[in-house]
């Protein structure tokens, strides 16, 4: 009709021209499994090379590897590919991003081959465990600072699309692999894409879901206003900026110098653990490292750091992702405490600051992300004793059973720190097992 052809003509006008500026900008978009992100092919690539010794990771030779640095959507990713390259890829879901992050850059050093002083030396091991045994090795960094694992969900996973524009050959089989809070996109994936990844490795993680680490991390912000007293001025509605961390920092270790006391008093602290984890209600405590053991103050200083830092900087985006609200609730907790006087635990309980669960943020953390356990494909568990998220692999673990998926996990007991030999150990297992249908048997040692 007559009529009609104004607004056909508009329309065609504008297609043409979103199309032509689409053209010209030269960006495509790289999508797979509903996740996509912008990618400009005629971007200025870093492309290096390196030697790395392989003697720490099993293998008695030099290897020859080469590392392409690009970006893809909001962050920077690396790619590595060995000489000798086995035809699999293995993709790293870096734990999280730190405050000091810049428009999705790496904030670390990562030197190829492993050095004493590289900041993140579970990437670096990580990596070049993958490398000495032929296997392509890809990382993006973190686009933001949050708790939120969808960010490290996406673009970890549009690595695997994106790899082949960079390697030789598809990759034949791809892997994911991460540590601490890497672990928790790790596990999301492995079970949302199951046909996408042969297999999967994390190390110690928060595996029973964002909620529940939320939850530790308030409960233990909760208790440090109250031990730790006029630390924080801001009413903490934004996070910290880096400076602030800093200062704060430094406030803090000044206080522990001073009186050393405090932050053993808090660690005898017991916070509520979950009903079947802890069903005779007597929790767990607030700080896990033993202090008793040698360097004990040092790692519950250490873990306080972890989580009362990581509180600090991401409270603003952890109220943005759950719709200006938190998922946290402890209007009804008691918390108690060894050699704590019943006067003493009454005073704590009435001074510590008390929340309310907003369910839309507990709508939103559980999609992003509660583990259901229903493993398809071989996921190995590295656990150290020292080690956090106690509870959180407990959880995992009945879940797993749960679901009937016990025979594609498995759970390797570490005695000290998760280091290079031990994640190439890991992976050398990892692989027997995708190729036998033999789950491993673990050493005692690496």
């Amino acid at each position: 009709m007559p009529t009609q052809r104004p607004k056909h003509l508009f329309t065609a006008i504008l297609a043409a021209a979103l199309l032509g500026a689409a053209w010209s900008s030269g960006l495509e978009t790289i999508e797979l499994d509903g996740y996509r992100a912008s990618f400009d092919p005629n971007q200025a690539f870093t492309i290096t090379e390196g030697d790395l010794d392989c003697t720490p990771y099993g293998s008695p030779s030099t290897i020859r590897a080469t590392e392409t640095h690009g970006r893809l959507g909001e962050a920077d990713y690396l790619i590595y590919q060995p000489a000798d390259w086995n035809g699999d890829l293995v993709l790293f879901a870096h734990d999280e991003a730190s405050p000091y992050n810049v428009n999705g850059a790496f904030w670390f050093s990562l030197p190829l081959g492993f050095d004493p002083q590289v900041a993140d030396m579970r990437f670096v091991q990580a990596r070049d465990a993958a490398l000495c045994h032929g296997f392509a090795w890809a990382a993006s960094a973190s686009e933001r600072y949050g708790a939120a694992p969808e960010y490290l969900m996406r673009s970890t996973h549009l690595l695997g699309a994106l790899a082949p524009r960079h390697l030789a050959t598809d990759p034949a089989r791809t892997f994911v692999t991460g540590h601490w809070f890497g672990g928790l996109p790790v596990i999301a994936l492995a079970e949302s894409y199951p046909h996408r990844y042969a297999g999967a490795i994390i190390g110690p993680a928060p595996t029973g879901g964002t909620r529940m680490f939320i939850d530790e991390v308030m409960h233990v912000a909760a208790l440090f206003d109250v031990v730790f007293p006029d630390l924080v001025e801001h009413e903490r509605e934004r996070g910290m900026l880096p400076d602030e961390v800093e200062e704060f920092v430094g406030a803090l270790m000044a206080r522990l110098e001073a009186d050393p006391t405090a932050l053993m008093r808090m660690a005898t602290i017991h916070m509520p653990g979950s009903e079947r984890y802890d069903p005779d209600g007597v929790g767990h405590p607030v700080l896990w490292p033993d202090p008793s053991l040698e360097d004990g103050f040092m790692a519950l200083a250490a873990e306080l750091f972890t989580y009362v830092v990581g509180y600090l900087v991401g409270i603003e985006d952890m109220r943005t992702q759950g719709g200006g609200a938190l998922p946290f609730d402890n209007q009804h907790v008691v918390y108690r405490g060894e050699d704590w006087s019943p006067e003493d635990l009454a005073d704590l309980n009435a001074r510590v600051p008390r929340h309310t669960a907003d369910p839309l943020a507990v709508r939103h953390w559980t999609f992003y992300y509660e583990p259901s356990g229903a493993l398809q494909i071989p996921l190995v568990s590295i656990r150290t004793p020292w080690g956090q998220y106690p509870e959180h692999a407990w959880t995992y673990a009945d879940r797993v059973t749960r679901s009937g998926a016990s025979e594609m996990y498995s759970v390797w007991h570490i005695p000290t720190f998760l280091v290079g030999e031990t994640y190439a150990a890991a992976l050398r297992a990892l692989v027997d097992w995708v190729e036998t249908g033999v789950r491993p048997t673990w050493p005692t040692a690496p």
